[in-house]
C-alpha cells in the first residue's frame, strides 16, 4: 500500500513538473518536499503558459484561479516569477488536473465535469470552488468518491 502510494505520487510529480514546464533539477524523494521546494523557488510565466496550454483553460480562468489579474499575466515575461501564493495555487491546480485526468481519462470530460453543477457539492460547479484551497480539497474529495463509486 505504501509503495503503491509512493509510485502514484511519483507519477503525479512527474506530470506536474511536465505541465508546469519546470526545468530546475527535481530531487527524487519525498514528493511533498519537492513541491515545497518548487513553490519556494516560485514558478514563472512559462509555467503559467504551460498550464494554460495543457489544461485547456483560458488565461482569464487561470488568472482568476491563481489570484493574479489577467493584465498582469499578459504583461509578465515568461521568465518573470509569480508570487509564492500564486505559485502554490498553480501547483495545486496541476495536481488537481492530474487527479481528474487519471479518473476521467480525458481532458474534455474532466473540464466538462468541472463546469457542471454538482449535486454533491451543493449544486455548485467545481470550477467555482477551486478558487480557494478548501474548495480544491472539496473537489478532490469528490473525485475520490467518484473513483470509489461512493455517491452522496
Amino acid at each position: 500500500m505504501v509503495l503503491e502510494n509512493e509510485l502514484e505520487l511519483t507519477k503525479e510529480r512527474d506530470s506536474v513538473v511536465k505541465w508546469l514546464n519546470i526545468k530546475q533539477p527535481i530531487k527524487r524523494g519525498n514528493t511533498k518536499f519537492t513541491y515545497i521546494n518548487i513553490i519556494q523557488n516560485r514558478l514563472d510565466g512559462k509555467s503559467v503558459n504551460s498550464f494554460i496550454e495543457h489544461s485547456r483553460l483560458s488565461k482569464k480562468q487561470v488568472a482568476r484561479l491563481i489570484h493574479i489579474s489577467e493584465r498582469t499575466l499578459q504583461r509578465n515575461t515568461p521568465e518573470k516569477k509569480i508570487d509564492i501564493n500564486a505559485s502554490e495555487k498553480l501547483l495545486e491546480l496541476a495536481r488537481l488536473f492530474f487527479t481528474g485526468l487519471e479518473l476521467f481519462k480525458s481532458k474534455t470530460k474532466f473540464v466538462l465535469w468541472l463546469n457542471r453543477p454538482n449535486q454533491s457539492l451543493q449544486n455548485i460547479k467545481p470550477m467555482e470552488l477551486i478558487e480557494t484551497n478548501i474548495g480544491v480539497e472539496l473537489v478532490l474529495d469528490e473525485l475520490v468518491r467518484i473513483e470509489y463509486g461512493v455517491f452522496s
